[in-house]
């Protein structure tokens, strides 16, 4: 039966050790461990090991292995139950009921709560990323939090303070859209938060809430600009149904038929010059 020749300190890894045996008479590298395993299986120099014993301890090993990783992994931030889970079953060698021991000693130690998770992940998401409730929700869904958790979560996220972000979404976003008419320029805004995760009722508020830029001169820069465009587009067409296609066109895009006049006039001005 092999026994322990020798048991040295791995150079380049802390807390790993070399167990060499001997078979026949001949002194080999057998395979390595943690301190841990050497403390917890009593190995040491002259211990007899069976093929199963040897076989055992290597499989312990790896398994160990997959444990420190998965410390290390919650280094980085924190991470939900079901992130732990699919980042240790990603491992060779490991099985459901590894991936259940592993997430069990994590939870002593405190390093894996769902619940905190959550309280966190939501304060980060809205704070930094300025996301929906209703986006928020489906990414600790996916995240695997259960329903109480994450509604205990998302008692911190409440309707005002969401108004409040989607105003300043908006005031921000409207830049994008400065060559829209008003009207087309609040529907974008309002795809926009719902996009973001907003409801349609915290969406509603906020655009009667935000400080929209509008004047005259604005709208009449944003008709010309869409105008000019469809005036190219139906060259071909004769002059009266030219300006019908233009006014539908320009109509449809949510400027006001006052506007849409002006226009009209200054490019039958412009043509006939």
């Amino acid at each position: 039966m092999p026994k322990i020749a020798k048991i040295t300190a791995a150079k380049k890894t802390k807390q790993r050790y070399h167990i060499h045996l001997e078979k026949n008479g001949k002194e080999e590298y057998a395979f390595s461990v943690s301190e841990d395993m050497i403390v917890s299986e009593d190995l040491m120099k002259g211990k007899e090991l069976t093929e199963e014993d040897i076989s055992r301890l290597k499989s312990r090993d790896e398994i160990e292995k997959v444990y420190q990783r998965a410390l290390n992994y919650l280094s980085y931030r924190m991470r939900s139950e079901k992130e732990l889970k699919d980042y240790i079953l990603g491992h060779e060698h490991v099985e459901e009921e590894d991936a259940f021991e592993m997430i069990q000693r994590l939870r002593k130690l405190d390093f894996v709560n769902d619940g905190r998770f959550a309280e966190a992940f939501v304060r980060t998401r809205k704070d930094q990323s300025k996301k929906g409730p209703r986006t928020i929700r489906q990414e600790l869904k996916q995240k695997g939090i259960s329903e109480k958790e994450m509604e205990n979560a998302m008692e911190q996220y409440g309707e005002e303070e969401a108004v409040e972000l989607a105003v300043e979404l908006i005031e921000k976003k409207q830049k994008s859209y400065k060559r829209e008419s008003r009207r087309r320029k609040e529907q974008k805004l309002m795809q926009f938060l719902l996009q973001k995760g907003y409801s349609m009722e915290t969406a509603s508020k906020a655009l009667q809430q935000a400080d929209i830029e509008s004047d005259e001169e604005e709208e009449l820069a944003a008709v010309r600009a869409q105008g000019e465009k469809l005036w190219r587009k139906h060259q071909s067409k004769a002059d009266w149904e030219r300006k019908q296609r233009v006014k539908q066109g320009l109509y449809q895009k949510g400027f006001p038929s006052e506007h849409i006049e002006i226009f009209l006039e200054e490019i039958e001005s412009s043509d006939s010059l």
